[in-house]
């Protein structure tokens, strides 16, 4: 069966690259001709310059139901693809063209007319959709055309404006191995199917010690910490998880972006909100909920640098230049904890990491961060955290990735 495609370009240069392009053997079933009449199942390529060339393609597609068009956007157009996202168009080129990107694009928007089913295609066993959003989350593509084109690459046409950090362990590490599952798969589908169940579409990027889930959050919706419908379903994943598996999942939750090359921001503010000391639940943290007063993070900053030493409130009140009483309130009011629950927060949290990354004995801990004793630090520990000190060190971290990458933390 023989297939029709026009060319409705104007750039004769471009014109010629895609001539010489359809011609390889591999495209023997297709007629290319210059802009002509239209039949309802040709393929259109159509250089858009202008925002009256959308109106055009629109128009066409509403005339023609079973048309497919694909766009090819100048430089100075290239703000207007999400039209492309809007409409479905199934791919998009940018100029000047490039004969793999052009490949690429036009067998992916081709198999739609021969109905060949999409094979998402894999560089060294990672698909295409998770390394455009590992390269976005690096911050590796730093230019609108670069970004246009790498979206219509991908198979869905969600675009996703917030970046989720998450981390975890298993409770039982023999748990894994005996029942058969691999942990970083089963968060991962757990995860997505409760957001799949309230008409959410979701992405997961593993990284080496935590993974991104990126995330649509509807436009009506301030802050990620004012999304309840979100936060009710990380809830349900996190109890899931732990009730049927035995792990335990922290999430860090960005910031909302409004471009896409916003999500490297919202990632690093993910991680940020990840570490930080929890202001309501530990296992949920936002970066929206961060004190940002510049004498409270002032303070924060200075007990971070000495926590283990013996400092007060008072002390620490003076620094910043505010009475006891009314830093106090000020204190307590950012950050959701009285000045001596932060600082054993901090403590804890300068704990977990010494119990996962060194050997050092759980007295040698208590020793180093100030307990008074190693009792003491065990309780407070397992009130805070839900388990002791040597059951935490019992368990095992998640590895959402088998291979390196150097921004994991």
């Amino acid at each position: 069966m023989s297939y029709r495609v026009q060319l409705v370009v104007q750039d004769d240069q471009e014109k010629e690259k895609i001539e010489t392009w359809l011609a390889h053997p591999s495209f023997s079933n297709l007629i290319v001709q210059n802009e002509g009449s239209i039949l309802p199942d040709d393929i259109l390529i159509v250089e858009i310059t202008s925002l009256f060339d959308w109106v055009k393609v629109r128009r066409m597609m509403k005339q023609y139901q079973d048309i497919l068009i694909i766009p090819i956007l100048d430089q100075s157009m290239t703000k207007t693809s999400p039209i492309a996202i809007e409409l479905g168009l199934p791919s998009l080129l940018i100029k000047p063209l490039k004969s793999r990107s052009f490949y690429r694009n036009f067998k992916k928007a081709f198999s739609l007319r021969t109905e060949i089913p999409i094979i998402e295609e894999t560089v060294e066993g990672e698909s295409y959709r998770d390394m455009i959003w590992r390269r976005v989350l690096k911050g590796d593509i730093t230019s609108e055309v670069e970004m246009s084109e790498s979206l219509t690459l991908l198979p869905s046409a969600m675009v996703p404006n917030l970046v989720c950090c998450i981390q975890g362990f298993l409770i039982s590490p023999e748990r894994e191995k005996k029942e058969g599952w691999e942990a970083s798969s089963v968060v991962q589908k757990v995860i997505l199917k409760a957001f799949s169940a309230i008409g959410y579409e979701a992405y997961f990027v593993p990284f080496h010690k935590n993974a991104a889930l990126l995330l649509k959050v509807p436009s009506d919706v301030a802050t990620p910490s004012f999304w309840a419908e979100g936060e009710q379903v990380m809830f349900s994943a996190i109890e899931v998880l732990r009730e049927e598996y035995g792990i335990q999942l922290y999430i860090g939750v960005g910031s909302i972006c409004r471009e896409v090359m916003q999500l490297k921001s919202s990632y690093a503010n993910a991680k940020v909100a990840r570490m930080s000391v929890a202001k309501h639940e530990l296992w949920l943290r936002y970066f929206d909920e961060i004190p940002t007063n510049v004498s409270v993070q002032k303070s924060i900053d200075y007990i971070r640098s000495h926590y283990a030493e013996n400092i007060s409130m008072n002390k620490v009140a003076a620094k910043v230049n505010f009475s006891p009483t009314y830093f106090s309130r000020l204190f307590k009011k950012e950050t959701g904890h009285s000045f001596v629950s932060y600082v054993t927060l901090v403590k804890l949290q300068r704990s977990i990491w010494l119990l996962r990354r060194t050997n050092q004995t759980i007295e040698e801990i208590a020793m180093e961060l100030g307990f008074n004793t190693p009792n003491y630090f065990s309780a407070t520990f397992k009130k805070e955290i839900g388990w002791s000190p040597s059951q935490y060190r019992g368990t095992k971290e998640i590895l959402f990735s088998h291979s390196w990458v150097e921004d994991d933390f």
